[in-house]
């Protein structure tokens, strides 16, 4: 059964290094037409607003996914959650966010799946089995 390849895609980390192997690894896996990458949650909540203030269309413009980093200067990740859900979430209704961290604290983890659009916990590298089972287990919650 063909996946369907998401649109866009966000990843948001503060390590430039990471960012690029996240998108390698997208792209390899063709999992998203677009990858929109962010040193900061601070420049995706302002790209996301940007996208909400301009009012695009939901379906051809709004992430369909977003790769969390939890440890970042300016913004971290619980703020972005925080904000994404008060401002941002309640437009982006069929975003989802992945929250990538090394972290294997399970109080951090509970903490960020608390959100209902967290649908996992990454303590481990993205990697292409990884996006596989992903789009998988999103089909088949899609379906239900």
């Amino acid at each position: 059964m063909p996946f369907r390849k998401f649109k866009k895609v966000l990843c948001i980390n503060d390590n430039e290094i990471t960012l690029w192997v996240q998108r390698q690894i997208l792209n390899k896996a063709m999992f998203s037409e677009d990858v929109v990458s962010f040193l900061n949650g601070r420049g995706a909540l302002e790209y996301c607003n940007k996208l909400i203030s301009n009012n695009v269309d939901p379906a051809c413009f709004y992430p369909d996914l977003i790769f969390l980093d939890l440890h970042m200067p300016v913004m971290d990740g619980w703020e972005f959650l925080r904000n994404f859900s008060i401002e941002i979430w309640p437009y982006f209704k069929d975003t989802k966010v992945i929250v990538t961290s090394y972290s294997i604290d399970e109080e951090h983890s509970e903490r960020a799946k608390a959100y209902p659009f967290v649908i996992d916990f990454l303590t481990a590298s993205l990697s292409t089995d990884y996006l596989k089972k992903l789009q998988t287990s999103l089909a088949s919650y899609e379906s239900a």
